[in-house]
C-alpha cells in the first residue's frame, strides 16, 4: 500500500494544531496553582476596576464618530481610539507585571519575540 505525498501533507496539516495546542497547554502549566489563582484575581480586579474607564472610552469614540463630518475626521477618531486603547493596554500590562514580579515570574512586554525567548529559557 502506497501513501501519496498529498495524503502525508494533509495528515501533517491536520496534526499541526494538535501539536501546537499541546505545547501551549504545557507552557501554561509552568505556574503553580497558587500563582495561577493570584494572576486570575489580578486580572479580575483589573477588569472590574477599569470597567468604567473602558466604557467611557467606547462612549467617547461613539461621540467622535457621530460628530465626524468627513473621512479625515473619522480617521482622526480611529487614531484617537487606537492611542487610548494602547494606553489602557500599557496600564494593564504594568499592573499585571507588578503582580507577576511579586510572584517571582518574569514580566511580560507584549513583544512576540520576548515570548519566544521566554519559552526557550524555560
Amino acid at each position: 500500500m502506497r501513501i501519496s505525498t498529498a495524503s502525508l501533507a494533509l495528515a501533517a496539516v491536520l496534526a499541526a494544531p494538535v501539536i501546537s495546542t499541546a505545547s501551549s497547554a504545557a507552557a501554561g502549566s509552568d505556574l503553580s496553582p497558587e500563582q495561577s489563582q493570584v494572576l486570575f484575581q489580578a486580572r479580575k480586579t483589573w477588569a472590574k476596576d477599569n470597567y468604567q474607564r473602558r466604557l467611557e472610552l467606547l462612549q467617547s469614540q461613539q461621540r467622535c464618530i457621530d460628530a465626524a463630518a468627513s473621512a479625515d475626521a473619522l480617521k482622526t477618531c480611529r487614531r484617537q481610539m487606537k492611542k487610548a486603547r494602547k494606553s489602557l493596554k500599557q496600564d494593564y500590562r504594568a499592573y499585571v507585571n507588578k503582580v507577576r514580579n511579586q510572584l517571582g515570574l518574569p514580566a511580560r512586554t507584549g513583544n512576540k519575540r520576548d515570548a519566544k525567548g521566554r519559552k526557550l529559557q524555560a
